[in-house]
């Protein structure tokens, strides 16, 4: 800094360099509030930088996410791991759809059969897949059953139906609520003819998207959603998982009776990709991420660093 400046002269490089790099004031807003004209403005900021009373660096993020990734994948024994800059939600899960979609393709082998599950952030990912036509004899399939989209997004076979045309499959449907009242009704559904030409697929799967619900009742509007999470111990459940659920530490929790694929399935599947991101997704992601059978996770950086500060805790492990 120049040795000719009073002290006067350097509060007022502060002060400027305050407004204009820390409140986010234009030159314009400066000069009216301070007096100034625009051109002293400029050069006062200008001599700010000179002089050292302002450091500008420029920070990739690439680097500072690939570090967050590699930290997931070590402390979690990923396979593979995108992490995103956070964003608004409503543009989040569009960034989460087109990172995830891209590694689904990355994953993908002829003949594979590709679990989709119910997901408002899943159906972003069917959204940004592009078609693909050099990965033949490929079979999509529901995770689970279900009736009204989640979250705005369309019925699940819909869904399904989307991802099929954009991977050039073929696409199996499950016609089949989400969650059946009785055990017994539920045992004879899932043994009907038309509905195992789909859940027989889960024993097969190449690839499985998932999202990761929080499983709170403040959450759901879906009665038979609520009723499964009033008949376990719900304050002990950090995700719902294709209508299971699991507690902190990624153990199953059973509730209700849901047409779904089973953690055993998902444990044998070759890829599971988790999908969620905003901090608020951190509790079901360390879950899913404890419970073992997620080899791969899409998310964003906000939700990624409050895993790695729940971790840091202790949260869980009966803590």
């Amino acid at each position: 800094m120049s040795a000719g400046r009073s002290e006067h002269d350097v509060d007022m490089l502060v002060l400027i360099s305050e407004m204009y790099y820390l409140q986010g004031k234009t030159q314009r807003d400066i000069s009216e509030e301070l007096g100034l004209s625009r051109p002293a403005v400029s050069r006062l900021l200008q001599a700010a930088r000179d002089e050292g009373v302002v450091n500008i660096t420029v920070v990739d993020p690439s680097k500072r996410l690939k570090a967050i990734e590699d930290q997931l994948m070590q402390t979690f024994r990923l396979q593979g791991c995108r992490v995103c800059s956070s964003s608004m939600p409503e543009m989040l899960k569009a960034r989460l759809g087109a990172r995830s979609a891209d590694m689904l393709i990355s994953l993908l082998k002829p003949g594979d059969v590709v679990g989709i599950g119910a997901s408002s952030t899943v159906y972003e990912t069917v959204k940004a897949l592009p078609r693909v036509r050099d990965c033949p004899s490929v079979k999509v399939v529901p995770l689970s059953g279900g009736g009204l989209g989640l979250d705005g997004a369309p019925q699940i076979n819909q869904i399904v139906h989307t991802a099929a045309e954009r991977l050039n499959g073929e696409p199996v449907y499950l016609n089949a609520p989400l969650y059946v009242g009785k055990p017994d009704v539920a045992k004879l559904l899932m043994q009907d003819d038309s509905i195992t030409q789909c859940t027989r697929l889960w024993d097969r799967l190449g690839c499985a998207v998932i999202g990761l619900g929080q499983g709170k009742l403040s959450d759901t509007h879906d009665p038979y959603f609520m009723a499964a999470l009033e008949a376990v111990e719900h304050q002990q459940v950090a995700a719902a998982v294709c209508g299971w659920f699991l507690d902190i530490d990624g153990r199953g929790i059973i509730g209700g009776c849901p047409t779904s694929v089973s953690f055993e399935q998902l444990s044998e599947a070759r890829h599971v990709m988790a999908v969620a991101g905003g901090k608020q997704k951190a509790k079901p992601i360390l879950a899913a991420m404890r419970s073992g059978f997620v080899t791969h996770l899409v998310t964003d950086e906000d939700a990624a660093r409050e895993v790695l500060f729940m971790l840091d805790a202790g949260v869980g492990h009966d803590s």
